[in-house]
């Protein structure tokens, strides 16, 4: 689904959850800007994934009998494929599964910086807590979760699952977290990463490139892989999304 956000304030960014599609984020103001996420997923598209394996997925989805009154939304939702929830045994959406777990990072994190009292989660927390633990390990600082920010130029918004700098370089460096099978990374996690770090060098006049790590959650194991993308790399994708950007503000946002 695409996803549209108030930039008119920096310092407040509103999704619009009324506003759904290009045409209607035209007519609502110069400053409604696409989700960094909606400008790659409806830019880039894989001619066998989008256009053979989903549509035939989502075809033999609606006419298994157990999802006959599901919406098409639902029906692609699940082309995404399901996960066991850990608390019911029951199949959940992956977006739902991950969701959950981003939501214990948040959750862990900010108690970690706070030394405050959270809720416990045991059956979503042990997937996030070994991140907090490489955090605390490493004596990393936490700077910011699910930290929004935008830029009136590139015509974004992003939201950042964790800013942090480093105990050593004390730099800051952005991290991103996917929940998989296995271990898997894949050009888009850099794509997302390395524009929201673009931006974050534009807003805070940085004299360098904050750093882009990526973070497979792997949910048979709980165990987490990291993936330290180069700068030469980051450099590269974000020339990418530039170029996506300015294709989808051309044929879309009219």
């Amino acid at each position: 689904m695409a996803h549209f956000y108030d930039c008119s304030n920096p310092k407040s960014l509103e999704l619009k959850q009324e506003i759904t599609t290009p045409s209607q984020a035209t007519k609502a103001g110069k400053r409604i800007y696409p989700s960094v996420t909606t400008i790659i997923g409806s830019t880039i598209k894989d001619p066998f994934l989008d256009s053979v394996w989903k549509p035939r997925s989502m075809v033999e989805f609606a006419r298994m009998e157990e999802h006959w009154d599901k919406s098409w939304k639902e029906l692609e939702q699940l082309c995404y494929g399901e996960r066991e929830c850990p608390q019911t045994g029951k199949m959940i959406p992956s977006s739902e599964f991950g969701t959950r777990v981003h939501n214990c990072a948040e959750k862990l994190l900010n108690a970690y910086v706070q030394g405050v009292y959270y809720d416990e989660d045991k059956w979503y927390d042990p997937y996030a807590q070994p991140f907090i633990d490489w955090v605390e390990e490493m004596g990393h600082k936490v700077v910011a979760t699910e930290y929004m920010i935008s830029d009136n130029t590139i015509k974004t918004c992003g939201s950042i699952d964790v800013v942090l700098r480093g105990s050593h370089s004390n730099e800051l460096f952005l991290c991103d977290y996917k929940c998989r099978k296995r271990k898997q990374f894949y050009e888009k996690d850099l794509w997302q990463l390395a524009i929201e770090s673009e931006m974050i060098r534009r807003k805070g006049k940085l004299d360098y490139l904050p750093q882009c790590i990526s973070i497979c959650i792997d949910i048979n194991t709980k165990k987490h892989h990291h993936k330290v993308w180069s700068e030469d790399q980051v450099k590269e994708a974000i020339q990418i999304f530039k170029w996506m950007s300015k294709l989808y503000w051309k044929l879309r946002m009219k």
